[in-house]
């Protein structure tokens, strides 16, 4: 009777652990067949709620999150059944009822009509190598699909000096290299923006203000490979022209081989840009002038006689003159 009993009990306990190791395995092997088809962009795996699908031999990826990947802004007309996206370089517009695309203004054909999945887009993997220059793979041993972006290479701005005045504005404008990279991002600053600050206008161009005089280095920089490249700016002080010249005396009496005497301009207004001023006689052999700093003159008595001095703003050429009277020694 023992040894009967002894039968089932060691088939029981076999069966037991049997199924502790077929069972895990089992649902090991259900698990991975409901996560289907992965979608990797650039050795990252995306997280989909909806996941792909097979229709026939064609795949077909949902619209919405891959665009997005890619920072593109993506939008829904229900009122057309109109899907598209935008972003620099990318511009997308996909007719869903149709199977009709236009790709930066060229009209695309779906071999496979692209249809609404749980609420998902969904169109054919192909179409993100045509609308994104993006090379699609299919690794069957790992049921992936490879979307490979190229990457950024290089920037270059079409400035590299400039020249400003207080107040001015500038847009500049860079491109990144290669013309298909997707992510062409770029950051924009200055190393002193209290003399010129830069501030992002659009996806590849930039405004530069000019603040104060002096110079800064504008940097663009991409945000995929941190390539740079720089623009100098001179900030000059903004120009504000002559409006008038006036003289300390408008006559002058002085004696022959006598001490010299001094002419003090004044340039009207005080802030103008070009203070520069040229001194004229009339008749320098009777009396001459010589500049002695930016707005004085001295006048040198030479020979009795009579001579006009003229102080001449170069902004404008206004005029301010002095009548200078120069009497014989043994006159007083």
């Amino acid at each position: 009777m023992t040894k009967c009993l002894r039968i089932p009990v060691f088939l029981c306990t076999f069966f037991l652990i049997s199924c502790l190791f077929l069972f895990p395995l089992s649902s090991a092997g259900r698990a991975g067949a409901e996560e289907g088809i992965k979608v990797k962009i650039n050795d990252k795996f995306l997280s989909l709620s909806q996941p792909p699908i097979q229709v026939g031999v064609t795949t077909l990826l949902p619209f919405r999150p891959i665009y997005e990947f890619l920072g593109a802004t993506v939008l829904w007309d229900k009122s057309n059944n109109t899907v598209s996206a935008s972003r620099g370089a990318i511009k997308v517009e996909l007719q869903v009822k149709d199977g009709i695309a236009i790709i930066n203004d060229e009209k695309v054909i779906l071999n496979v009509s692209p249809r609404i999945v749980n609420g998902t887009t969904m169109v054919p993997a192909w179409f993100f190598a045509e609308s994104i220059g993006a090379q699609v793979d299919w690794d069957a041993e790992q049921q992936v699909i490879n979307i490979s972006l190229a990457s950024v290479t290089g920037i270059s701005l079409d400035t590299r000096e400039l020249t400003l005045e207080e107040g001015e504005t500038e847009m500049i404008a860079a491109t990144v290299f290669p013309d298909n990279a997707v992510n062409k991002n770029i950051k924009w600053s200055s190393t002193l923006s209290s003399v010129a600050s830069v501030h992002k206008a659009s996806d590849t161009e930039a405004v530069i203000s000019a603040v104060n005089p002096g110079t800064a280095i504008v940097i663009a920089a991409t945000e995929e490979g941190n390539f740079v490249s720089t623009c100098k700016v001179k900030v000059e002080q903004a120009y504000t022209p002559v409006t008038g010249i006036s003289l300390n005396r408008t006559s002058l009496t002085l004696v022959e081989g006598g001490a010299p005497a001094i002419l003090i301009a004044d340039i009207t207004p005080n802030t103008a840009t070009n203070k520069n001023i040229a001194w004229k006689s009339s008749n320098s052999g009777i009396a001459s002038v010589h500049r002695q700093t930016v707005n004085r003159g001295i006048i040198a008595p030479l020979k009795a006689g009579n001579t006009v001095i003229s102080a001449i703003a170069e902004d404008g050429e206004f005029v301010s003159v002095c009548t200078v009277t120069v009497l014989p020694k043994d006159e007083d």
